[in-house]
């Protein structure tokens, strides 16, 4: 087999020789290993940055349990059964799971700056169309603004503006405004600067 140089980051080098040496390879065996995955990746359409989402996602999949492969209209379908079942009741499930999440969620991103990063390197693999969380100063209170469009039923959004209200709550956030339709949320959220100091002394 030929073989041929390739020229990387002094950086880079010195990572995958740190890396090579944990996992008891050469850096040759474990640059092809690492290239022949990625190369798997761009041959099906996707991209380097998805690498890493996919990954990330994979992870946090794996530690809260998640139930993979389960379609939109089956969910859809269980929130419309569930709703007419008992409304609030359903509002208060989606809203504890979003809480619960969020603590998970603090364990390896314990401020909502950690979250906003995530929410921007992931936004490509949120499987539920455009998302994106903003912060923004008004006096003395940060405002972060969380926007979903996607085709989802009204129905089916209430129950994740319930989820993602109770994630947020997690984080020391307050609901100030929330507007749901057809297709779209926007939820602002208010915080007056505790939770950052409690970010810094974890860290």
């Amino acid at each position: 087999m030929g073989r041929s140089s390739i020229a990387v980051s002094d950086e880079i080098a010195s990572e995958l020789s740190n890396y090579a040496s944990i996992k008891n390879q050469t850096s040759y065996a474990l640059a092809n290993e690492s290239l022949g995955a990625a190369l798997k990746i761009y041959e099906r359409g996707g991209t380097a940055d998805e690498i890493y989402e996919a990954w990330v996602m994979n992870h946090i999949g794996k530690d809260i349990h998640a139930f993979q492969w389960i379609g939109r209209d089956l969910m859809e379908r269980l929130i419309h059964k569930l709703g007419q079942l008992d409304p609030e009741d359903c509002s208060h499930i989606w809203s504890d799971a979003g809480y619960n999440f969020g603590v998970y969620l603090q364990i390896c991103y314990p401020s909502i700056e950690d979250v906003l990063s995530l929410t921007a390197m992931l936004k490509q693999s949120f499987n539920i169309g455009r998302v994106s969380l903003i912060e923004r100063d008004q006096e003395e209170d940060q405002i972060y603004t969380l926007s979903v469009v996607t085709s989802f039923s009204e129905e089916s959004l209430k129950c994740l503006a319930d989820y993602w209200k109770g994630l947020l709550s997690a984080y020391g956030l307050q609901v100030k405004e929330s507007r749901i339709a057809t297709g779209s949320v926007k939820l602002s959220f208010i915080c007056r600067g505790k939770l950052q100091k409690v970010a810094q002394i974890l860290r």
